[in-house]
């Protein structure tokens, strides 16, 4: 039975990433309006089912759409600092590689 449990919560994670992967590509913002308020009636129905349950995880990184925002403020806000190739190259550089092949590494970062 435990066995049985494990396979559900991976489809659901499954689903879950497929929904967001589908979600970060929707630009229509009267269609994201209505996932979301969809989304809200499934959680509070939820919520009045079990008293207990979470907002979903994937709610906490959904920010709002900001309309006529600069360039220039985003990288103010985000502290950016840019790095040149040559910087990035002697930081890179610098990193012990070790004995791992290629095919180990890029399975780490899938």
């Amino acid at each position: 039975m435990l066995n049985e449990n494990i396979i559900i919560v991976n489809t659901a994670k499954e689903i879950r990433s497929d929904i967001i992967e589908m979600l970060i590509k929707v630009e229509d913002v009267k269609a994201l309006e209505v996932i979301r308020q969809e989304l809200e009636v499934i959680f509070n129905k939820t919520k009045t089912n079990q008293k207990a349950v979470k907002e979903p995880a994937f709610l906490e990184g959904v920010r709002g759409i900001r309309e006529n925002v600069t360039l220039d403020q985003l990288i103010e806000e985000q502290h950016y600092k840019p790095c040149t190739y040559q910087a990035f190259r002697s930081e890179a550089d610098k990193i012990d590689w070790g004995e791992i092949p290629l095919e180990v590494m890029l399975e780490a970062i899938k």
